[in-house]
């Protein structure tokens, strides 16, 4: 089963297929539970900041030898070159999976969704990405029975889960676009493929 976005492409592989792979967005689209689809998302982030990071200093794994705060990752990935504008919106998706972490029976605020939405929709204006509110998700393979299936999640009508996974998957996008940029500027062999992706339409 993979996860497209219906008008364009949202698969990569090449390197950064070790770390963005589709199960993960998969999974976030099939866990009904908010905290767990948020969660998932937050490592999947963590990943990203370990990957600049490394790869900035030209270090295997920077962060290894003990417990390092994802908070002070996103600091020194800053420190080492992130953008001032993605710097501010993982750090409100780190306040979103903070507020489940240390609040009892927490759930997606809309507020701050669509506080994060407009940031996101603003950021790395040069990625061919789509608004949040004009993305769609399409979710493709066999269900239980093995017969062929597909869902299509779009914003409108969409619980706060599903929105903040559109969120998510649009910021992945720029983010991804933003990193493959900056490591050419910096001479840094890493290569995101592009994998065009079967449209729902």
């Amino acid at each position: 089963m993979n996860t497209d976005v219906t008008d364009n492409h949202v698969a990569v592989g090449a390197d950064f297929s070790r770390i963005f792979e589709p199960k993960d967005f998969l999974a976030m689209i099939n866990i009904p539970d908010e905290a767990l689809c948020v969660l998932r998302a937050h490592l999947i982030l963590e990943e990203f900041l370990n990957l600049w990071s490394g790869k900035v200093t030209g270090t295997e794994d920077l962060y290894a030898g003990g417990f390092v705060a994802f908070k002070t990752k996103l600091i020194i990935s800053k420190n080492l070159g992130l953008s001032n504008e993605l710097f501010i919106i993982i750090d409100k998706i780190n306040e979103i999976r903070n507020r489940f972490s240390h609040r009892k029976g927490h759930v997606l605020e809309a507020s701050m969704l669509e506080s994060l939405k407009t940031k996101i929709d603003l950021a790395v204006p040069e990625a061919p990405v789509l608004k949040c509110e004009e993305f769609s998700l399409w979710a493709g393979g066999r269900n239980q029975h093995g017969k062929p299936a597909q869902i299509t999640h779009e914003w409108k009508g969409a619980d706060t889960r599903i929105r903040f996974l559109i969120i998510f998957m649009a910021f992945m996008l720029k983010f991804t676009h933003w990193i493959q940029g900056a490591f050419n500027a910096r001479g840094i062999s890493y290569e995101i493929a592009a994998v065009p992706a079967q449209s729902s339409k």
